[in-house]
């Protein structure tokens, strides 16, 4: 019988197996699944990574990240070198939708942006959306990054260890009642310390009892996943995760002076800097399987983001014999908190329909608060005392409801079609906006398919930030009379081939952006809290171009290119009055991606990297107004940098001992071939009025290692 079962088995499949090759056998047939869903699913611009794919390949640090991993992929610009920047599709950066197992999440990043918040040890898989978005996404403009945590194993303990050049990580995962409950928990740690602590003692003996630094960085996270099924069909998931970053810097000088009464005395003063920044997150979700045809998955969840900076400088000086007494404190603090719960249904009426229904309500809550005060005290008394305290608080309400049916109109014509109604309210302001999505898909051949889609997406929430870097001092900030929803308006359309090991997709969009805000105020890192709105000014934004994927994959050895052909514009009628290059409008983009597995113990790994510079404003002439130069400027962002390229390499190297353990080391070199690419660019004035520029590149070779150990 359990051979007539096991060929039956295999009949369906479509292939026949040996015993000893079953394994990998069945590895293979994963991937070749996943590679024609890609193929055969209705919306275009999607990209699904699993987990193994994410914790292989070149590690910067030692340490995988997902957003770098993105950053590789065709229409996405990574903006600065080494920074955890998704431009997509010639967004802003600040418009993609980030969920960790249905949950938004608005800080995604660790030490300024220099790696990402998502632990890849705990990762499933996840879909990136760049066009063709479901009705049941939304709330952001340019992409959607739909992260899922992996349940823990049922029946047995397993873990992992891993050591990398700025990190640590914990790994375990193991049943709490086997068969029923299980749990997966991830921890990572920094240990900068390690690297600061010397380096400020070594600075503070050279130089000398007048000057005192003092400092240290730690940033970690936590996930955890606690799963429990009742039933086929009927599970509960609880998800946990909080990470936090902490920077505090002091330094401590003294100055003598010679009095004009013969006295020498001391002038000491203290900088004092510390900035808190993190996130957190937690959801109970339940998952119901009515019957084959009708399940149901809801969702209730809690997000925050807080950020902490505070600045304070003291000094005391000397005015002959008079002492003097000079103080400054600055204290920044902003949070968004949100409160939701979703519910989300699928129902399949007959085998031609997949249909996708559900609602959403979340709460929000902004607030951003500034607390400044100086003083001076001169011979004992105050000369001068000055206070300012300001802040701005919102909380909105935002309700959804979306219905989606994908159906088959013939056997090879599939029709995605679905609206999102989104309603914001706050300040005694409502907005309604309906989001129609369309996806058509054409499979003209067993090898072959087209599609076109077309979506409209809406953003409630803009980032007030003075600078085009993550930064703790930028906030969030709601949607207001003074400042609209942004929309965003996507067709996007390709040719999708897979023959063998080879794969071929050329996808072209065309995207429009209103109602995007541009800062246009002082030039400062903190940016407006009260009556912001009054430092932005609206515009809107457009981009398109072309995308295309060549890939091989046979055996030990894959080869994959990626090329994109992109335009990038902005108008801001109050900056200039037509259309002007976006800062990352990159007009070349090239990524080539090789890996090869030796045996199995050896991995090699190569990625190249090239796209065309970044832009910036650079004056076009200048005239002279008494005596005074006056540099003038004919177009924002008029300067393209040089060309950007490196090389990174990889290897793994992995031993499986009798146990089943592991050890996996990983050696990653970024910028192999020590190319300093235009970080910081600076202009030059001759006598005869002609200008010329300066690029200094910052970031070198970066050799890394890292360990991981897995039982």
């Amino acid at each position: 019988m359990k051979k007539v079962l096991t060929g039956l088995a295999m009949a369906v499949l479509g292939f026949s197996l040996q015993a000893q090759e079953l394994r990998d056998t069945l590895d293979a047939s994963h991937v070749s699944a996943i590679r024609e869903k890609l193929q055969n699913t209705t919306q275009t611009g999607l990209v699904h990574i699993e987990s193994k794919d994410l914790n292989s390949g070149v590690a910067v640090f030692g340490t995988p990240d997902v957003i770098k991993k993105l950053q590789m992929l065709p229409g996405v610009a990574a903006g600065n070198e080494l920074m955890s920047g998704l431009f997509v599709h010639g967004g802003d950066g600040n418009d993609n939708l980030f969920l960790l197992d249905g949950v938004p999440l608005y800080n995604i990043s660790h030490f300024g942006g220099l790696f990402s918040s998502f632990n890849t040890d705990i990762i499933d898989n996840l879909d990136f959306y760049k066009s063709g978005f479901p009705a049941r996404y939304g709330g952001r403009m340019s992409s959607v990054v739909d992260v899922e945590t992996r349940e823990g194993n049922m029946e047995k303990i397993h873990g992992s260890l891993s050591l990398g050049l700025i990190d640590g990580r914990v790994q375990l995962e193991g049943p709490i009642v086997k068969g029923k409950t299980s749990f997966n928990l991830g921890l990572r740690r920094s240990w900068m310390e390690l690297v600061t602590i010397p380096a400020v003692r070594y600075a503070n003996r050279r130089n000398g009892e007048d000057e005192t630094v003092d400092g240290s960085y730690a940033m970690w996270d936590i996930n955890a996943r606690i799963t429990h099924r009742f039933a086929p069909g009927n599970e509960l998931n609880a998800c946990f995760y909080t990470g936090a970053d902490k920077l505090r810097a002091t330094l401590e000088q003294m100055e003598h002076y010679d009095g004009e009464d013969g006295i020498r005395r001391d002038s000491p003063s203290r900088m004092e800097i510390g900035v808190k920044w993190g996130s957190l997150t937690g959801s109970l979700s339940h998952q119901y399987r009515f019957s084959k045809k009708l399940r149901r998955k809801t969702t209730l969840y809690y997000s925050q983001s807080t950020s902490d900076t505070g600045y304070r400088f003291g000094i005391h000086d000397w005015n002959g014999a008079v002492e003097t007494l000079t103080s400054m404190d600055d204290n920044d603090v902003s949070f968004v908190r949100e409160a939701g719960l979703s519910s989300n249904w699928d129902w399949y009426p007959n085998h031609s329909h997949h249909v996708r229904y559900g609602f959403s309500a979340q709460y929000h809550w902004y607030h951003s608060g500034r607390a400044f005060t100086s003083s001076t005290v001169q011979g004992g008394e105050m000369v001068r005392a000055a206070a300012d305290d300001e802040s701005q608080g919102y909380r909105s309400f935002e309700p959804v409801v979306y219905v989606e049916d994908e159906f088959f109109i013939r056997y090879n014509l599939t029709l995605n079609a679905g609206v999102r109604l989104a309603f914001f309210s706050t300040s005694g302001r409502t907005w309604t906006s309906p989001e129609p999505r369309v996806a058509f898909k054409w499979l003209i051949n067993n090898h072959i398919s087209a599609k076109m889609s077309y979506t409209r997406m809406s953003q409630f929430a803009h980032l007030v930030a003075a600078v085009y870097m993550d930064l703790p001092s930028n906030s969030w900030m709601p949607s207001t009379a003074s400042a609209r929803p942004m929309v965003s308006d996507q067709v996007s359309g390709g040719i999708y081939t897979g023959w063998g090991p080879f794969k071929f997709n050329l996808e072209g969009w065309y995207k429009t952006m209103d109602h995007i805000l541009a800062y246009n105020g002082s030039n400062t890192f903190v940016p407006p809290i009260t009556e912001w709105e009054k430092s932005f000014t609206e515009g809107r934004g457009r981009s398109w171009g072309m995308e295309l994927e060549a890939t091989y994959g046979k055996g030990p050895l894959e080869l994959t290119a990626y090329y994109t052909l992109s335009w990038s514009q902005r108008k801001f009628e109050a900056v200039y009055g037509d259309w002007y290059p976006d800062r990352n409008d990159n007009r070349h983009k090239i990524n080539l991606v090789a890996s090869w597995h030796i045996g199995k113990r050896w991995s090699l790994f190569a990625n190249w990297n090239f796209h065309s510079g970044n832009r910036i404003t650079f004056p076009s002439h200048y005239i002279v107004v008494n005596g005074n130069r006056r540099y003038l400027y004919d177009a924002p962002y008029n300067t393209v940098l040089p060309a950007y390229h490196r090389l990174d390499l990889g290897a793994d190297f992995l031993t499986v001992f009798r146990s089943g353990r592991s050890l996996k080391i990983n050696l990653s070199v970024y910028n192999a071939y020590n190319h300093l690419n235009a970080s910081l660019a600076f202009l030059r004035s001759g006598r005869d009025g002609a200008f010329s520029g300066m690029a200094y590149g910052l970031v070198p070779i970066i050799p890394t290692f890292s360990v991981t150990y897995k039982f």
